[in-house]
């Protein structure tokens, strides 16, 4: 029996390696989606502000810009036997079930949205981690030839776990009691961390520290043994046009996305008078589940045509989405056939939008790791993610400020040329340069 659990391994199970990557990614989803979806639209209905929302929403999103901080740390340290990323990965998982029932004592979580905001900024901290440490595990297991569809996989089980803590626990919020919401999130995180604590990455490794096994890493998979000398590395992965560029875009690709996030919710819940749960079935539901097939076609797209073509795509048709949903507004009468208060137009252009964005992600997600130098991708890899993430954050904190100064139609034209910026980099990024130039691991594919 013994040995059978011994075989229950990562490295030597392509398809248990691929579920469990896809259900630590569901664990991540579910209370991003709650606070980003049925927790601000219940504010919206509430009637608090944009600059209120975008807040609370940058708070979820913030410590995801300084989680390249975390690269580098888990490449450092670890517990070697029980495998190279496993054990951050079982830290992170406790502090996020650990902060989520924090939340749950907190009486009326609209009236103490600073406290409430802190406490999901210490959730995604772990979040942000546990993160790091499944992109890690991602990075030293798949080959490059299933990065896409692995990618596209991983992000469309975001986007579950986000329907799951949308749409599905939106229908729970009674009359302000948010009980049942959170005890079905510590619920589900517990039981997602019984799969990093039952499976072992490697044959022959320990479960826990004292149980039986060793160390099964190779040399080239060993913990770096000098902190200097991995940010040393990681200098020498940026000093690269391509991998220079690829940050810029990083940074460029998600600010409309963050601009309009806040501005949508208030848009449709005080302007155009939708109900809550109307949104939340749109956003946490509909639009979740186009977002999971969107983010795998971008994966197995990306595999195919190369993440570059694939995200200039999708950028080119969301810009063209955000910029047609603003001349349909009923103040311009540019689209006659669109108007705003017709209520599939604004359906369609939810799902649109949801679409393209999911694809540009899991193309985005599969470049950067093509980008990254074999040598330090994990840390560099995360370094991108981490932009990723400053990219939404700077639109949240934008928000605001764009919204009290422009009428919404011209924002959404706006928000549509800055998508459009990025498809003029792409031509300038050799997704092998880092390989080529710097040693280690050619590999010929689609750029």
């Amino acid at each position: 029996m013994a040995n059978n659990l011994n075989t229950l391994n990562l490295t030597d199970r392509p398809l248990l390696r691929l579920i469990t990557l896809c259900i630590l990614y569901v664990a991540q989803g579910i209370p991003y989606g709650f606070v980003t979806v049925t927790f601000v639209t219940y504010l919206a209905a509430q009637g608090k502000t944009v600059e209120a929302i975008g807040t609370l929403t940058a708070m979820a999103t913030l410590p995801w810009t300084f989680k390249w901080v975390w690269g580098p740390f888990i490449d450092r340290f670890g517990i070697p036997s029980m495998g190279r990323r496993r054990p951050w990965i079982l830290v992170a998982q406790f502090g996020m079930t650990i902060t989520i029932l924090g939340m749950a004592f907190v009486p009326d979580p609209s009236s103490h949205l600073v406290l409430i905001g802190w406490l999901v900024f210490l959730h995604n901290i772990f979040n942000s981690l546990q993160d790091v440490s499944v992109d890690a595990l991602a990075v030293d297991l798949l080959r490059e030839s299933e990065r896409g569809r692995a990618n596209g996989f991983m992000y469309g089980s975001k986007y579950f776990g986000m329907f799951l803590g949308g749409a599905f626990l939106s229908r729970f919020v009674d009359d302000g009691s948010l009980t049942i919401v959170f005890t079905f999130q510590v619920t589900m995180l517990a039981i997602i961390m019984l799969f990093p604590l039952f499976l072992r990455e490697r044959a022959g490794e320990k479960l826990l520290p004292w149980t039986r096994g060793s160390s099964q890493l190779k040399l080239n998979e060993q913990l770096a043994d000098n902190t200097l000398k991995l940010f040393s590395f990681l200098k020498r992965a940026f000093s690269l046009r391509s991998t220079l560029l690829t940050a810029l875009v990083g940074f460029l690709i998600l600010i409309a996305g963050g601009v309009l996030s806040p501005i949508t919710k208030v848009l449709f819940i005080q302007d155009l008078g939708w109900t809550r749960v109307e949104l939340t079935d749109i956003e946490g539901g509909y639009g979740v589940f186009l977002g999971l097939f969107g983010a795998i076609a971008g994966g197995f797209l990306a595999d195919k045509f190369g993440p570059k073509r694939i995200a200039s795509i999708g950028c080119v048709l969301l810009a063209v989405c955000y910029a047609t949903f603003g001349l349909s507004s009923p103040e311009t009468g540019i689209v006659p056939w669109f108007d705003w208060n017709d209520k599939p137009v604004v359906v369609l252009y939810v799902l649109m939008s949801t679409w393209m964005e999911a694809m540009i992600a899991a193309s985005m997600f599969a470049m950067c790791m093509t980008v990254s130098w074999p040598k330090v991708a994990a840390t560099q890899f995360t370094a991108y993610m981490a932009i990723l993430n400053l990219s939404t954050v700077t639109g949240l904190k934008c928000s605001g400020w764009i919204n009290d100064h422009m009428t919404l139609p011209t924002l959404f034209i706006l928000v549509g040329a800055i998508q459009l910026v990025v498809i003029f980099i792409f031509p300038f990024i050799d997704v092998h340069q880092a390989r080529r130039v710097l040693g280690h691991e050619s590999t010929r594919n689609n750029d």
